[in-house]
């Protein structure tokens, strides 16, 4: 495992110069030590849930609940026909008091409100409680629950977390660990972001896993305390455990750059996924065929490789304005209608 670059007092003109041009994993200790939620949740489960009642408005928000088992993680089941954890949704008040009663016993089963949007479910929360390195319109979310494992996974947009309450580890690994980590299916898995089966990294049955080890020497980890802060790229791994016994809780952002005036950003998981379904029935040396042209059309071919193709003639090369780009997207959902 490698030590991750850690920062104190980011300013939001270093985040953007130097956090986000790097692609690697940042911690930033102390970044929302000053939050009025993180002053709460430093003096217990009692007074950061009646703090954060005061917001609540009584929407339903998603619940997993899973049995204390020993790595208490929210994924597949051993036969991977299934998750291992029952899915609802409930009001905060609902859960608050499930956590309450939960504190009382030795080992409870896990339990967590996951990746709420604050703005709906807690309005004014947001605003009390504002990250230093973004705009306003950079929603954040809320995760709350006692100790469990979310296992390693991706997500495809930028990610600010911001630990408020407990403590949590997170390991990271940078995407081309992909081949080492066990991956489930795309289109299956415990939440929208592809998940390995691991249920805990650090904990793999070596006989079972014996790859794991290898993207373990890659990896980068930090424990987080109430007021950190950590900076996950897109499409980085990370495993998440929530530690402390009885009340962890993080609030997160995810955004993306905007692509270009009026087009939409998310095609990145769904072509993937296309190309999966497009290439799987191919020989192998085909595929390999296809893998070199998808290295130079959709990953190389920039700058200079360019330069043998005047720019205003570069078509799906180039700048493409609103237009251009949706009559792209109109002729690949034509061919894709049976």
């Amino acid at each position: 495992m490698r030590e991750m670059k850690t920062l104190d007092g980011v300013s939001r003109e270093q985040f953007e110069r130097e956090v986000l041009a790097g692609y690697e994993p940042v911690l930033m200790r102390g970044l929302v030590a000053h939050w009025p939620l993180v002053a709460q949740g430093r003096a217990g489960l009692e007074a950061c849930l009646q703090y954060l009642s005061g917001f609540d408005q009584g929407l339903p928000v998603d619940a997993l609940l899973a049995k204390p088992e020993p790595t208490r993680a929210f994924g597949y089941k051993p036969g991977l026909d299934g998750f291992n954890f029952l899915h609802d949704k409930r009001p905060y008040a609902a859960l608050f008091e499930q956590l309450w009663r939960y504190s009382h016993f030795p080992d409870p089963p896990a339990l967590a409100a996951q990746s709420a949007l604050v703005s709906a479910a807690l309005p004014g929360l947001e605003l009390a409680n504002p990250c230093p390195l973004l705009p306003p319109e950079v929603a954040p979310r809320l995760w709350v629950g006692n100790r469990a494992t979310t296992p390693a996974h991706f997500d495809d947009s930028h990610n600010i977390a911001c630990v408020v309450a407990g403590q949590r580890r997170f390991t990271l690994l940078p995407p081309q660990c992909a081949p080492l980590l066990y991956l489930g299916p795309p289109d299956h898995a415990p939440t929208p972001a592809p998940t390995s089966v691991v249920p805990d990294l650090h904990r793999a049955d070596a006989e079972r896993f014996p790859l794991v080890a290898q993207a373990l020497e890659q990896a980068l980890v930090a424990e987080l305390a109430p007021g950190d802060a950590i900076y996950i790229p897109p499409l980085w791994f990370h495993q998440v455990e929530a530690l402390a016994p009885h009340l962890n809780a993080l609030m997160n952002y995810w955004w993306r750059p905007p692509a270009a005036p009026d087009r939409p950003d998310d095609l990145h998981l769904a072509a993937m996924r296309l190309a999966m379904l497009a290439f799987r029935h191919l020989p192998d040396g085909e595929r390999e065929g296809w893998q070199a042209l998808f290295a130079h059309y959709v990953f190389g071919a920039r700058g200079p490789a360019l330069a043998h193709i005047p720019e205003g003639q570069r078509h799906l090369f180039g700048e493409l304005d609103a237009a251009a780009d949706a009559a792209i997207r109109q002729d690949i959902a034509g061919r894709l209608k049976p």
